[in-house]
């Protein structure tokens, strides 16, 4: 029952900011702008967006230590459920499923699920920062949010420099310490420990590299999905706006405070574009169409994959019954 309330408060704190940060606009205008959106550039904005789970999952089977079998269709559902997690709870809850499911479904130790998720976290950052610095050095931007890069990047490279110490130098524990160690202490350094040896990617600079490569192309697709919502309405807009908007709401979306990211995600896309020169109504109809085409595959697709896995389940069961009437 908690958990309802927390949530509905949530809900309504997200809707009434939304509704205080957007008020001065003219929501018939912003109505009429969304009505006359092109539903091809729509589809096309929801493929690239829903590439991003495919490629999401590749770079989640290149991270998986190489003495792990895994099958990618596993994969993709532990993947899929945790994007539609990450895009309906707040903060820390999507990534915390996500590493529930992700032992859960592939039978991957603990460890070894976190080693994957943070090692997913580091590569993504690492692009992220690429894409900032562009942002900031080519782009006019606010002076809060060049403070926020800024802070952005230094968190990426200390977490990036413990990840690289954790796979060289964390020493491996074995059964034979528990004699010397207390027993809370010793799963603790135990669990570190095997997690740490989980890293081994980050020892061999090809693979390393090929996890980069497929961040990459998750930003590239992530950016093609906003360009495409541009494009419904018709906004033929400078390459580097894009690349703004997508800057700003990987640095404004890292934690998400709301369900979602609802408001968050359009008081930035809406501030951006306002920024770029577009009206309100404009802007704000392009940060709700960039928002709900990213959702319907990133938080829909998991909801798909569990009614797949629900219906294929039932269908055994209407076999099996038919096997025994027999």
């Amino acid at each position: 029952m908690k958990k309802k309330i927390i949530f509905a408060v949530i809900w309504s704190l997200a809707a009434y900011f939304f509704y205080e940060f957007f008020k001065t606009t003219d929501f018939n205008q912003t109505w009429k702008e969304i009505e006359a959106a092109q539903p091809v550039w729509l589809v096309i904005s929801v493929l690239f967006n829903l590439s991003i789970l495919l490629v999401w999952t590749s770079l989640w089977n290149v991270l998986v230590p190489k003495n792990t079998v895994v099958s990618f269709s596993k994969l993709f559902q532990a993947n899929s459920f945790m994007s539609t997690s990450c895009n309906t709870l707040p903060f820390p809850g999507g990534h915390t499923v996500g590493l529930i499911l992700l032992a859960r479904l592939t039978k991957l130790k603990h460890s070894v699920a976190l080693s994957v998720l943070a090692l997913d976290q580091m590569m993504e950052g690492i692009v992220k920062v690429v894409v900032l610095t562009l942002a900031a050095t080519f782009s006019p931007l606010p002076e809060q949010m060049r403070q926020g890069i800024t802070v952005f990047i230094a968190v990426i490279v200390l977490f990036s420099a413990f990840m690289f110490y954790a796979a060289h130098k964390i020493p491996k524990v074995t059964d034979e310490d528990e004699e010397i160690s207390p027993s809370l202490l010793f799963r603790i350094k135990k669990f570190v420990s095997q997690w740490a040896g989980h890293l081994e990617m980050l020892k061999d600079y090809r693979v390393f590299g090929a996890g980069l490569f497929l961040s990459l192309i998750m930003m590239t697709l992530q950016a093609l999905g906003i360009w495409a919502a541009q494009k419904s309405l018709g906004q033929e807009l400078p390459f580097w706006t894009t690349i703004l908007v997508m800057a700003a709401l990987n640095l404004a979306t890292i934690l998400p405070l709301t369900p979602g990211n609802f408001g968050v995600y359009e008081a930035t896309a809406f501030l951006i574009y306002k920024f770029s020169g577009l009206s309100p109504e404009m802007a704000l109809s392009l940060a709700l169409l960039q928002h709900i085409f990213f959702l319907i595959p990133m938080a829909g697709t998991g909801w798909v994959v569990l009614l797949a896995q629900s219906l294929s389940l039932l269908n055994r069961k209407h076999k099996a019954r038919e096997n025994l009437d027999c």
